[in-house]
């Protein structure tokens, strides 16, 4: 049995922009966590064996990268978004300001008969 197809397609978690803000929070809140056990509640196992230590240590390390090249990522995200939507928006000033310009002119061409037809 086939699966219904959507009507639009699915976006992928990443290019979700409340996914990734989520995802984007929650992994720095469990950075600042992991940092503060490391350091108050751990450090005295941790420095018991330079293996733990290491490990939790890099950990952290690895978790901090990822989510610095995530927040890297949503600013590039970010930016591309805004400048397609300032792109949309400069294409329909252009053509609301070709629509005015139209205007004016049939505008003017009135005025120019109806001042023609006054005078004769």
């Amino acid at each position: 049995m086939e699966s219904p197809k959507p009507d639009r397609p699915v976006p992928k978690p990443l290019f979700s922009f409340r996914f990734r803000r989520n995802f984007l929070f929650v992994a720095t809140l469990l950075t600042l966590v992991l940092v503060f056990l490391g350091a108050v509640p751990y450090h005295e196992r941790l420095s018991e064996s330079v293996a733990r230590f290491t490990i939790f240590w890099a950990g952290v390390f690895v978790l901090a990268t990822a989510v610095l090249a995530l927040a890297i990522y949503d600013l590039a995200r970010v930016r591309r978004e805004h400048q397609r939507r300032v792109r949309e928006l400069e294409k329909e000033l252009a053509a609301a300001a070709a629509d005015a310009r139209e205007m004016m002119r049939r505008h003017r061409e009135e005025e120019t008969r109806n001042g023609l037809e006054e005078r004769s």
